[in-house]
């Protein structure tokens, strides 16, 4: 699946073995490339290992295929792969193989940031309560993220215009505020600055189309002090006396295996392929809270059919959480059918005015238990040889019946009907975390507050598998922000051991 311009754009793997690299990043989502950005703009040598193939250089949505509904399914199918989140009860049958597929993942340069929905609001102060620094610390980083993205329509002083603020969503808006449910335009991922004196509008956010804009970004056989090896699979991490010596890694493109040297590590995977690589690599052995806490939102889904077409092709309405309601809502629009596509969450771009349909999405707070977990099969060095153990707790039993009153009564307030409506099961979300837990205390968590492991001196970790829990916002600005966070901290320490 070699991509014509890849050799312009990637690095030979062994290249990056025999080069002077200071930090080797795996996974090249927003959380990896955010910290290699970071770590290079700050002076130092950064690779990125990627797994999957380069298929695009940016969001599917900001493309020629955004409006493809026949062809984005397919693009999708390329790099994804089937997985399992299942029950205690059934954990047993899953370790076995006879548990049917339920979940998605992707193996690709960019990873999900290539069709990810957009959609980038902040965590509540309150979301931070479990985590070991609270929403004050955050707060900058969230507004570097935010200008980081090109975010739209969210609540910082000087943000720009949201993608979705026509005359008919306000009527709904207003609809809504009548019966007592404060709503507002959605904040997106999406550059809606004016094109004009130099500037480009830039479309959706995708870590690749960044990675690709960064200046120091290059081949590490032209010196380039950020570098990126795709079809490059790190199967196991090789630690010997508390650091990780080098890196076992497997060229997808022609089947040969081969060590790289390591001085510092940042897993980067997403929170269920960074957990499982930390445990193929053995590290639960000296730590039984690796694999431990994983969670993913609670989600529930419904179409509506408004009463009459709003005379627009498309809408996106934001239904913020509370404290008293730890879930929020997503509406999109307009469409002429009840149903679409899970392949292609730019789907209402190409919407109908004369449509009466409305996608419906809930999230909510999830708070994973110790008992959530990624467990290995047998093959512990393949990707997809995994699964996930979630049981619903008490709590989230309440916000998911919480949350089916509350798409009950959101129709009403627009004077819709409720055309069809269900529960998802765990990991239908795709906003997975946890399994390698920050805390501050190092028999409470795997990682320190900033990310770094406890126990292994020279290995960190960007993305969401070590938060302590899910927010009410989607993942992908606070992935973002923290990643900033973690990579500066990380930097100002390797330029002191230096």
């Amino acid at each position: 699946m070699k991509s014509p311009i890849a050799p312009l754009l990637l690095s030979d793997p062994r290249a990056i073995a025999t080069a002077d690299v200071d930090c080797l990043v795996i996974g090249s989502g927003t959380a990896g490339v955010t910290t290699a950005i970071e770590l290079a703009d700050r002076g130092l040598r950064v690779a990125i290992l990627e797994a999957g193939p380069l298929v695009l250089t940016e969001h599917v949505g900001s493309g020629p295929f955004a409006n493809r509904e026949d062809i984005v399914p397919g693009i999708h199918d390329l790099v994804r792969y089937r997985t399992v989140w299942t029950s205690g009860a059934e954990a047993a049958k899953a370790h076995a193989g006879k548990v049917e597929t339920n979940n998605n993942a992707w193996s690709v340069v960019g990873g999900r940031t290539l069709f990810w929905g957009g959609f980038t609001p902040r965590f509540l102060d309150s979301d931070f309560a479990d985590w070991p620094h609270d929403a004050d610390e955050m707060r900058p980083w969230y507004e570097r993220a935010e200008k980081l993205i090109g975010a739209s329509g969210g609540s910082a002083t000087g943000a720009a215009a949201p993608f979705m603020h026509h005359a008919a969503q306000d009527r709904l808006l207003a609809r809504l505020g009548a019966k007592g449910i404060p709503a507002t335009n959605a904040p997106l991922g999406i550059d809606t600055l004016a094109v004009h004196d130099g500037h480009m509008s830039r479309g959706f956010d995708s870590s690749v189309s960044r990675l690709l804009r960064c200046p120091h970004f290059g081949r590490i056989e032209n010196g380039a002090r950020l570098s990126l090896a795709a079809e490059t699979e790190v199967t196991k991490l090789v630690v010997d006396g508390g650091l990780v010596r080098r890196l076992a890694v497997r060229d997808r493109a022609t089947g040969r295996t081969f060590d790289i040297p390591a001085r510092q590590v940042v897993l980067a995977g997403g929170a269920v392929q960074s957990t499982r690589l930390a445990l193929a690599s053995g590290l639960g052995d000296g730590d039984p809270l690796v694999g431990r806490y994983m969670g993913d939102h609670l989600f529930r889904q419904a179409v509506f059919c408004l009463p009459e077409p709003i005379g627009e092709k498309a809408l996106y309405i934001f239904i913020p959480p509370t404290a008293e309601r730890p879930f929020h809502v997503q509406m999109q629009g307009m469409f002429p059918e009840t149903w679409y596509s899970p392949l292609h969450a730019t789907v209402w771009l190409n919407g109908n005015a004369s449509g009466r349909f409305v996608l419906f999405y809930c999230f909510g707070v999830s708070k994973a238990e110790r008992e959530g977990r990624l467990v290995l099969r047998d093959d512990a060095g393949a990707m997809a040889d995994y699964y996930v153990v979630n049981d619903r707790s008490p709590g989230d039993l309440a916000a998911l019946a919480a949350m089916s009153t509350f798409t009950t009564d959101v129709a009403a307030a627009l004077g819709a009907e409720l055309v069809r409506t269900e529960e998802n099961g765990p990991g239908a979300a795709l906003h997975e975390y946890g399994g390698l837990r920050m805390g501050l205390d190092p028999s409470a968590s795997v990682t320190d507050p900033d990310g770094r492991f406890w126990r292994i001196g020279n290995l960190g970790c960007a993305d969401a598998a070590i938060w302590p829990q899910q927010g009410s916002a989607n993942s992908y600005l606070t992935i973002t922000a923290l990643a900033l966070r973690n990579a500066a901290r990380l930097a100002e320490t390797m330029a002191t051991a230096k």
